[in-house]
């Protein structure tokens, strides 16, 4: 019997190109264009029915002066959380992503946006507070959902290194 080698037995690799990002995921990669006009789309729409919401729904707030400039700077604090999300989903959207993270970023800043116009207005707190943070939850649902989350992550990290 004769001694076969180990060669004998591999198997070729399979060729690894440079460009990962679309190669994993073509037919749903979305450029960055379509990507930031649908987050406007969706900040606009957001923006307005919070704002449509507001007028329409709501009573006028009447509370005390000082209850309510407290009352706005929690606002203001979650306006700055929403100031953070929305420049980390933006910076997400500079690759490519997927058509079911977009959506859910999407989703989630315009939930977020909606209830920061709502909350402004200081009455059906308890509601607007609830919309805000699920729109922060959806945004991080979508991000934990995201495929090429990682792969973005690690281009820009090897570009900017």
């Amino acid at each position: 019997m004769a001694r076969q080698l180990s060669d004998d037995h591999a198997t070729p690799a399979v060729p690894v190109s440079d460009d990962q990002s679309g190669a994993r995921h073509p037919q749903t990669a979305l450029d960055s264009a379509l990507s930031a006009g649908a987050l406007a789309a969706a900040l606009a729409i957001g923006l307005s029915l919070g704002a449509i919401a507001a007028w329409a729904v709501q009573a006028p707030a009447s509370q005390d002066a000082s209850l309510a400039s407290l009352l706005r700077g929690i606002v203001a604090i979650k306006a700055l959380i929403f100031a953070g999300a929305l420049m980390l989903v933006a910076l997400r959207l500079r690759g490519p992503v997927g058509r079911g993270a977009l959506a859910g970023y999407c989703l989630g800043l315009g939930l977020s946006a909606a209830a920061l116009v709502w909350l402004w207005g200081l009455s059906g707190l308890l509601f607007g507070s609830a919309l805000f943070y699920g729109g922060l939850i959806v945004i991080y649902l979508a991000a934990s959902r995201d495929p090429l989350l990682v792969t973005a992550w690690l281009a820009n990290r090897g570009s900017s290194g």
